[in-house]
């Protein structure tokens, strides 16, 4: 049985987002509800990354940067 909390889920702004993902963005200062779309919650965050060193900021960029190219990228 896998952990609950990184269960991706849609979220009310249609992001798909997982309780730990929120944690993180939520410590960072992060507002994911002001996102229209991953895209954007990945540049939100990469402007985060440049001004301060947190390896689970950078480990949910790179999970999430790998999820928007998977799902939403026309291959």
């Amino acid at each position: 049985m896998g952990n609950e909390r990184s269960f991706m889920k849609k979220r009310k702004n249609g992001l798909m987002l997982s309780d730990s993902d929120i944690q993180v963005l939520e410590k960072n200062g992060i507002n994911y509800l002001n996102c229209q779309n991953l895209s954007e919650l990945l540049f939100m965050i990469q402007e985060v990354c440049y001004e301060i060193d947190d390896d689970e900021l950078e480990e949910l960029n790179i999970k999430l940067g790998e999820y928007n190219y998977y799902n939403y990228t026309n291959k």
